[in-house]
């Protein structure tokens, strides 16, 4: 873990040690998260939010936060994590409310093949707390363009590089 003293360092502890209620603990009541998948919506509120983590953590693994820089009020977090075995870089803007909770959460995630591995492994999970068919259908959208980002990105790279 970082070493540094920072309003966010209870929330990046509970994260790496997986520890979804300490995370929670740690957002305000009305957090609000933009998706890095999609802007279609918000993850709006602790229960939503919990519910998400919980999903999060069911298909990410090794999370060691990087950077944790900023104020009182913002925060600027980058971690590094693996889906399945495609790594992800994710940068994470933190906005704190009066009491140092979590009042907004804004991530971004890179490489692309990363983010689709993401979207393919999350979206059925989170489609599927509302219905299993719902599920069925988020799988079938997103897993092709995983295949073609996780598939198609070496050569794609080696063509485009300068």
């Amino acid at each position: 873990m970082i070493s540094v003293d920072s309003p966010l360092a209870a929330y990046r502890a509970a994260a790496e040690a997986r520890d979804v209620p300490a995370m929670v603990a740690r957002l305000a009541p009305d957090v609000t998260l933009s998706s890095p998948i999609t802007d279609g919506f918000q993850f709006r509120g602790r229960p939503q939010l919990a519910a998400l983590l919980e999903d999060v953590f069911a298909v990410i693994d090794d999370v060691r936060y990087l950077v944790d820089a900023g104020d009182d009020r913002t925060r600027m977090l980058t971690l590094e994590a693996r889906v399945g075995r495609q790594r992800i870089d994710e940068a994470m803007v933190v906005r704190l409310d009066d009491e140092g909770l979590i009042e907004h959460m804004q991530l971004f995630i890179r490489p692309l093949p990363g983010l689709t591995a993401l979207a393919a492994a999350l979206g059925p999970r989170v489609a599927g707390r509302r219905s299993r068919v719902r599920a069925i259908a988020v799988r079938a959208m997103i897993a092709p363009l995983a295949f073609m980002t996780r598939h198609g990105e070496g050569m794609g790279s080696r063509l485009a590089a300068p």
